[in-house]
């Protein structure tokens, strides 16, 4: 491990804490917009009169269309409350849960409505622990409170969802679902939830890193989930509740931090996966994931150079390290040392595209193209079915 993780399941603390407010964000200044050419002193024909017109609105059509694009990229300067209304826009559907024990708080974490009916969006290590002795109280950003249960969880990928028992009958607030596959590292993000118990917080960063992998995090190389790094303050009590993107579009999942002292460098699961176990967990209540039954590494650079030198028209690639003894993979024909190049009609290039086109695929029939034996002018193609990791 490089370095210590805490998870933060948000126990509750009974000593005072010294806080320090955030700094306010000073916006960049925006330029006046030139409007045209300076009349001439005297009075001005009126042919000249129409061309200065006419050169006036050709210019503001033209800002406006780059303001139209820019706004399109996502790359519109900051204003003075770029922040606040991006917290306006997700803070409804924020809640805080606590675990209670014999009528007695024992723990809590933050969360996210996604589904107006009361569903609740949730870290794993928050309500995994909940026994029959355990109750859990959802507070929405109004102070309402209601009872709910754990609908199901996967400790996986330390997600959960909870469901208010007894819900209004109005709809609830939801949050925005955004996207993480075009996060870029120093955008604006924006984390919400209750540090130690302190509803309604917020906290601003940059986003640092946009795939930090679990293996550089002191997780098993089995673990393929890749992390979103902020510098935006995660603590204890934050876990579940969302990381957002300036148009207040939840973009990660807060999970967890370093241990140590150490501030600055937090963690967040990616919207786009977690979203994947989520649709899971509301349809079966389980996730279900597939089993191939070999192991990968990359190669590139200075990664296992031997393997780089038999293909050097590869710049980088994917490479069986091992194939499981009766395992689909072995059934196929999959050998160690084979390089993969295509899964499913699409390109690899690394282990996340093979893992992303695998999802949660199970009985199903899936080909790769395989390089082998030092021949990148002939490939071989190789077909199995994924079977149910669980059930290994």
């Amino acid at each position: 491990m490089l370095f210590g993780v805490q998870r933060q399941a948000g126990c509750l603390l009974r000593h005072r804490l010294g806080l320090r407010s955030i700094a306010s964000l000073r916006p960049p200044t925006t330029n006046a917009l030139v409007t045209g050419p300076r009349p001439s002193h005297g009075q001005s024909s009126p042919a000249g009169r129409r061309l200065q017109l006419v050169a006036g609105l050709a210019l503001t059509m033209a800002l406006a269309d780059e303001r139209s694009q820019a706004k399109a990229r996502g790359d519109l300067p900051m204003t003075r409350n770029s922040i606040a209304d991006a917290v306006e826009k997700a803070a409804p559907g924020v809640v805080n849960i606590t675990i209670y024990s014999h009528h007695q708080p024992t723990s809590s974490g933050s969360g996210f409505l996604i589904d107006p009916s009361g569903l609740v969006v949730t870290n794993a290590h928050v309500v995994a622990h909940v026994s029959r002795h355990s109750s859990i109280t959802v507070t929405l950003e109004n102070g309402q409170k209601y009872e709910a249960t754990v609908h199901s969880f996967d400790t996986k990928a330390d997600l959960a969802l909870v469901q208010l028992n007894d819900p209004p009958a109005t709809k609830l607030p939801t949050v925005a679902i955004g996207t993480s596959s075009s996060v870029r590292a120093g955008e604006w993000v924006i984390a919400l939830g209750s540090p130690l118990s302190l509803q309604n917080s917020v906290s601003a960063g940059i986003i640092s890193a946009t795939a930090r992998r679990g293996s550089e995090l002191g997780f098993a190389p089995s673990h393929r989930t890749e992390f979103l790094q902020t510098d935006a303050a995660i603590n204890v009590g934050n876990s579940g509740g969302p990381l957002v993107n300036l148009d207040g579009q939840v973009i990660g999942i807060n999970t967890m931090k370093v241990a140590g002292g150490i501030s600055g460098i937090s963690f967040a699961i990616p919207i786009d996966g977690g979203m994947q176990v989520i649709n899971q967990l509301r349809q079966h209540r389980t996730v279900t994931r597939p089993y191939v039954g070999m192991q990968m590494v990359e190669f590139g650079g200075t990664i296992l150079p031997d393997i780089a030198k038999l293909y050097p028209s590869i710049p980088q690639g994917v490479v069986v390290k091992s194939v499981a003894r009766g395992s689909p993979a072995e059934q196929a024909g999959l050998l160690p040392g084979d390089v993969i190049i295509e899964f499913a009609g699409s390109k690899v290039t690394s282990i996340k595209d093979v893992v992303a086109t695998l999802g949660f695929s199970v009985g199903r029939k899936m080909c790769m193209k395989v390089l082998r034996g030092g021949r990148a002018d002939q490939s071989h193609t190789v077909c199995f079915v994924t079977t149910d990791a669980s059930k290994l």
